[in-house]
């Protein structure tokens, strides 16, 4: 499949309706909305969907939503996003 930003932010909201129970995306920082252990639930399910793999120190990098979005296709590069 090919992913676009706005396929991958439905397909990641899906996600965490199933994993953590949302019934709507979390706006603004994910810091705010999700404790720690929902976190880990939430990497670990997004690097089991698309097969890849964060790293420590892309925690850094994640605020948003659109964040992980913007990683992932990163991590997925140009023949999969």
């Amino acid at each position: 499949m090919t992913w676009t930003p706005e396929t991958l932010r439905e397909e990641l909201v899906r996600i965490g309706r199933e994993q953590l129970g949302w019934t709507a995306a979390p706006e603004g920082d994910l810091a705010d909305a999700l404790d720690s252990v929902d976190r880990l639930a939430l990497v670990v399910a997004i690097e089991d969907r698309f097969a890849v793999a964060f790293d420590p120190e892309d925690d850094a990098r994640i605020h948003t939503l659109d964040d992980v979005v913007a990683l992932v296709l990163d991590r997925l590069g140009p023949g999969d996003a």
